[in-house]
């Protein structure tokens, strides 16, 4: 290890040379106001495997790992920035990095490599530390993008337990567990369905008083600078314009020809910047449910974005008065996609279904053959609409979740063998959860 990289690893865990700082640092990285994060923390225990947090960047995966260092011996935690050059040389070799690990910090027992995916061969460089087999507890962070980073090929599989950050869900916010009056926990819970709509759930834009210019923020950092410069995009305001149509138009079908056509570029581009957005976690192409029991469209999907903030942000739109916005049903149906990202187990796939005579379901929760379709309205009266029923009568789903963005009281009703349950926007996350538990 030559003299630069033993200072900036020095520099980075000082606690490396006073034990006693460990706490202190620790806190640090932690904010004032933390909020649990609800992750599965099944196989975290095993040292055979690296730990993946994967997500958008400013996500909470750097703080979810440092609660979850938190109270470990302090000479035992190595951490290491994958956006420092000296770190980055390190990673060439996951060989040298283990001798020099065994001989000049002997006592480390905790490796956290932060934002991995600037590393250029990160995926060999984990693999490498997990096949040295040196008892190392591995944790890492990053976008899921770092998967692709190697160009050899090499796979984590079966040496790593992957766990996707996504920001922050209402029952993370509005915990059960703090709130046992059922009353206020609604009313809770309805106030922070509101506010994501307008402003997303990003940590740090949940927790400021003034989130519109983090979300700004956010936008040149997180989404244009960060990914263009990443993926190296030659035309950035072609980039911001994509990003621009993309957020007018969620929860409708992509039509590639159309977006080439507006934003002047060839639809292969379009595909191609498309699919960097949804590696990186900003939005998703939400594929269609095929069942071949109807006329259904199979080949289009539709666009939704994981956090409304953002999707506001590019449009300047922050108007909070939900009831007069002319993006209403599109912000709630958003809303629910959001919601379904960070709950579906992961068994469970997300998609949506329309049939070539117009009816059709908002999202469609299924593993195999089971299936819960979720139906969204922003306002006005719970109805079993016909698109209710035509699902119905062709796939006869184990359940049918009518998410109402009006207060409505939960309720549950027969069709056809199938169970319809209402429930207001808010609950829509634990009434699928419920579903895909029932059905497991």
């Amino acid at each position: 290890m030559d003299t630069t990289l033993r200072r900036r690893i020095l520099q980075q865990n000082p606690w490396l040379v006073d034990p006693a700082r460990f706490d202190a640092e620790v806190r640090r990285r932690l904010p004032g106001r933390f909020v649990p994060r609800r992750v599965d923390l099944a196989g975290f225990s095993d040292r055979s495997r690296a730990k993946l947090i994967v997500g958008p960047r400013q996500s909470g995966k750097s703080t979810l790992v440092w609660s979850l260092l938190a109270g470990r011996p302090a000479g035992q935690v190595l951490y290491l920035d994958g956006e420092e050059p000296t770190v980055q040389a390190w990673s060439g070799s996951a060989v040298q990095f283990i001798s020099d690990v065994g001989s000049g910090l002997q006592g480390v027992r905790t490796v956290f490599i932060d934002e991995a995916q600037r590393l250029p061969e990160a995926g060999i460089f984990v693999k490498g530390i997990i096949d040295a087999r040196r008892d190392l507890d591995v944790f890492v962070t990053g976008s899921s993008a770092f998967h692709l980073a190697s160009r050899t090929g090499e796979s984590l599989a079966g040496r790593a337990v992957r766990r996707v950050l996504l920001p922050l869900s209402v029952d993370e916010l509005a915990d059960r567990t703090t709130s046992p009056n059922p009353l206020v926990w609604e009313e809770e819970a309805a106030r922070i369905c509101a506010r994501q709509q307008v402003y997303g759930a990003y940590p740090a834009v949940w927790a400021s008083a003034d989130p519109e210019p983090l979300l700004f923020d956010l936008v040149e950092a997180l989404v244009v600078r960060d990914v263009s410069d990443r993926f190296r995009i030659q035309r950035p305001d072609v980039f911001r314009r994509l990003l621009q149509l993309a957020a007018g138009q969620i929860g409708q079908m992509v039509n590639l020809a159309e977006w080439a056509a507006l934003l002047g570029i060839a639809a292969s581009t379009v595909r191609e910047h498309l699919a960097l957005l949804e590696e990186a976690w900003i939005l998703k192409l939400l594929p269609a449910f095929a069942g071949g029991r109807r006329r259904e469209i199979t080949s289009a999907p539709r666009v939704h974005y994981y956090d409304l903030g953002i999707r506001n942000a590019l449009l300047g739109a922050f108007s909070q008065d939900l009831g007069v916005r002319p993006d209403r049903g599109a912000l709630a149906e958003g809303w629910v996609f959001g919601e379904l990202a960070k709950n579906v187990p992961p068994s469970w796939l997300v998609y949506y279904w329309r049939a070539k005579g117009g009816a059709e379901m908002d999202f469609i929760v299924c593993r195999g053959d089971r299936l819960v379709a979720v139906e969204v309205k922003a306002g006005g009266r719970p109805t079993t609409s016909r698109s209710v029923r035509s699902f119905i009568e062709a796939y006869r789903p184990a359940c049918v979740v009518l998410a109402v963005g009006a207060d409505v009281a939960p309720a549950e009703e027969a069709v056809d063998g199938t169970r319809v349950r209402t429930v207001p926007l808010h609950g829509v996350a634990a009434a699928v959860r419920e579903e895909t538990a029932r059905e497991a």
